[in-house]
């Protein structure tokens, strides 16, 4: 038997998915697919060009036009419709964008083509109803166990019905109603997102620039890393007790978060520095891109994975060290303060209503933080195509 051609073994591939599949139909969720081999020997490309163009189509940089000129020199070579389709699919062409492209170039019909456009608006619709219920059913499930651990909670009060051993969930909400009242109570949430906030701030800060430093000269690092290995061992106690002689009790809060956080943020980030790609900074060579653009293409999303995932762990440790400093320091005004207060006087319905206003602050920053952290890690690809030098 002799060898055959690009153009045999494409059709073949073509009717063998087919016969697979049931005789699928062109409107059909499943379409044919075909090997990056089989599409360069019919396209008459090398198999690194066409997976370049495969590349380039996900990432959307191949318009119609050119995808339509590459569709109307395949159908010159005998391809019919179908197989058109599933090459196009194969490529990364999305199910719509591909109809319309052979719509636009004669090859499928307008009866057809809005044939299964509608199929796909319909699977669409029915798609994204299935999702909103998934997800009202998520959000019921949620809080179906929340309401659950909050009548467990309720009724662990009621048999107990001591409130200086525990607070129920109705005399929190009622404690905190009292507080929310209050002259100062706004004054007090505020000096202490204030403090925290801060705090986290400058570590975030400082942590960064020497996790780089220390990336870039290796002098920098031999320096820090006793320091950060000895923040990471000594106990929050003797940071406590040691900052409340050294800087007072209204600057420990900021300088305590500082502390604790900062080793987390300068181990991850260097960690992210290391894992960039070698590869990447020679292209990044190559292409002569200069500092600003390689840290931004090559290095920036490399690292956003690592302090993402700190800074979930590093917000919520700043909020809880930097109560418990308060409570001990008791700087005015402070959450700190109040808590201390409510323990001495044995007050634990307002215990428990300023713990709900902590967890509520941490929640909001936590939040706030993190969306403006997923903000500036989005990818920045439209900017790569413009002169280097402006």
């Amino acid at each position: 038997m002799g060898q055959r051609g690009p153009l045999a073994l494409l059709r073949e591939a073509l009717r063998h998915s087919s016969d697979v599949q049931g005789q699928a139909s062109l409107g059909s969720a499943h379409a044919s697919r075909v090997q990056l081999a089989q599409m360069a020997g019919v396209l008459g490309l090398p198999e690194e060009r066409v997976a370049q163009m495969a590349a380039l189509v996900r990432d959307s940089d191949i318009d119609d036009a050119q995808l339509g000129s590459l569709m109307r020199m395949v159908t010159s070579k005998g391809l019919s419709c179908e197989q058109v389709m599933a090459l196009l699919l194969s490529l990364g062409v999305g199910r719509v964008r591909a109809v319309r492209i052979l719509q636009a170039q004669g090859i499928m019909g307008d009866k057809e083509a809005q044939r299964i456009l509608n199929e796909e608006r319909r699977a669409a619709q029915e798609q994204a109803a299935d999702d909103r219920r998934g997800a009202w059913r998520g959000r019921l499930a949620k809080g179906a166990i929340i309401a659950f651990w909050l009548v467990v909670w309720q009724l662990v009060d009621t048999l107990v019905d001591n409130r200086l051993i525990l607070t129920g969930p109705v005399r929190t909400l009622q404690a905190l109603g009292e507080q929310a009242t209050k002259a100062g109570f706004w004054v007090i949430c505020g000096a202490s997102f204030g403090r925290i906030a801060l705090g986290f701030l400058l570590s975030f800060s400082v942590g960064i620039c020497l996790a780089l430093l220390s990336y870039r000269v290796h002098l920098v690092r031999a320096f820090v890393e006793p320091i950060v290995s000895l923040l990471r061992t000594i106990p929050v106690v003797t940071f406590i007790i040691m900052l409340l002689i050294w800087v007072g009790n209204q600057a420990l809060t900021i300088y305590l978060s500082f502390l604790i956080v900062l080793p987390l943020i300068y181990t991850n980030m260097l960690a992210g520095f290391e894992s960039v790609d070698t590869q990447m900074l020679e292209m990044a060579r190559v292409f002569r891109l200069s500092r600003w653009r390689t840290f931004m293409y090559v290095y920036r999303p490399a690292f956003m994975p690592f302090l993402s995932s700190s800074c979930k762990i590093s917000l919520g440790m700043s909020w809880k060290s930097g109560i418990m400093a308060e409570v001990l320091a008791t700087p005015k005004p402070s959450i700190g303060k109040e808590m201390s207060q409510a323990r001495t006087y044995l007050d634990t319905p307002s215990l428990f209503a300023w713990t709900v206003v902590v967890m509520v602050l941490s929640w909001l920053f936590e939040k706030a933080f993190m969306a403006l952290l997923k903000r500036v890690g989005r990818p920045l690809g439209g900017l790569l195509g413009k002169d280097d030098d402006r």
